[in-house]
């Protein structure tokens, strides 16, 4: 066996190493510090009503609670009750950006308001059964996932471990699980109706390269097409990646023929095909009119200032809360069709 290492703290007192370490108090810690039984503990920190401990017991509790820097162990609780109270939100394949973020927020806090621990899990890709079990071993009593990831098989998996309610998020609806209505069509279908209104007869529209947001780019082209289809037009779909040589190449070869309007896939995208139009000498809106998405801060900043479509997630986050919450209580509502995003046009300088 290896010999620990000695060494000395500043003040020259000997140390090992490793350092010894104490192990984590535990309930019964309480209950000696305390002089109470572990009944009374599990009464004060679990905060039962009506248990008929008098307050000055209570205090006593839980200042040796404190003292001894007492925590719960969730995971043992879980398994001694059958279930926890854990949320877990697997995030999504999409990249993260203020609207998602926002709305990740305002859904945790509602959870914690009704009583919830919310973690959201790290792997994206992770799905079916795989999945499954990484979720399960936290015993979550609900999970918010995408519908794509799950499988029948997975969801045996998840309720076996003591899931009450799985939440579906996508497009098209799961057929498994109650879903929550996110489509990007209709985010497309929305800069349509706002170009076809204005006039425009030829329009395009940019479907990223980057393999992470293609699926997102295909969908919102389909909202453009069928407007366009609707109105006997044209939509070009644009593949462009977030790449500056290729937005000039793209802007260059739009000098002699071009589309009188772009839907750009997001307001990112919409920036950088906005720089490579300017520099190509191609005057926003008159010779290209552009509409972004997600109507970020920067759209006040550009110059054109840009047209984009607003997207409103956060607004809808505590009705899905509550949603999940009534699952998780055994009270399965007929499902509201809660769509997400609810874009509307904010029409600016750019088109």
């Amino acid at each position: 066996m290896a010999a620990k290492r000695r060494g000395k703290t500043e003040s020259g007192e000997k140390t090992r190493w490793p350092p010894e370490t104490r192990h984590a108090p535990t309930s019964s810690d309480v209950a000696r510090c305390a002089g109470v039984s572990r009944a009374t503990v599990s009464y004060v920190l679990n905060n039962v009503p009506d248990c008929r401990v008098g307050q000055e017991t209570w205090a006593r509790v839980r200042a040796a609670a404190d003292e001894l820097g007492y925590t719960p162990h969730a995971v043992a609780r879980s398994l001694r009750v059958g279930h926890s109270d854990l949320v877990l939100v697997p995030l999504s394949a999409v990249p993260s950006g203020p609207i998602l973020d926002a709305y990740y927020d305002t859904l945790a806090a509602r959870l914690r308001e009704l009583g919830y621990t919310v973690i959201f899990h790290a792997d994206r890709s992770a799905r079916g059964v795989e999945a499954a079990r990484s979720w399960a071993t936290l015993r979550p009593v609900g999970i918010m996932v995408e519908a794509e990831r799950l499988t029948r098989p997975a969801l045996d998996l998840l309720r076996a471990a003591g899931t009450r309610a799985i939440l579906a998020t996508g497009w098209p609806p799961s057929k498994l699980v109650p879903t929550l209505v996110v489509d990007h069509a209709s985010i497309g279908a929305a800069a349509a109706e706002h170009l076809v209104s204005s006039g425009h007869r030829h329009l395009a529209v940019v479907v990223p390269r980057e393999r992470r947001l293609m699926q997102l780019g295909l969908a919102r082209l389909r909202g453009v097409q069928q407007v366009a289809a609707a109105h006997g037009l044209q939509a070009d779909r644009v593949d462009l990646a977030y790449d500056e040589r290729e937005g000039a190449e793209l802007a260059a070869g739009w000098r002699q023929t071009r589309p009188t309007a772009v839907f750009t896939y997001n307001d990112d995208y919409a920036m950088l095909l906005m720089r490579s139009l300017l520099d190509a000498g191609l005057a926003i809106p008159e010779d290209i009119a552009l509409v972004g998405a997600d109507d970020l801060p920067l759209c006040t900043l550009l110059r054109p200032r840009l047209t984009s479509v607003h997207l409103e997630a956060a607004a809808q986050a505590p009705a899905v809360a509550e949603t999940l919450h009534a699952m998780i209580q055994g009270q399965m509502p007929d499902m509201p069709a809660i769509e997400l995003l609810r874009p509307r046009i904010v029409a600016r300088e750019s088109g």
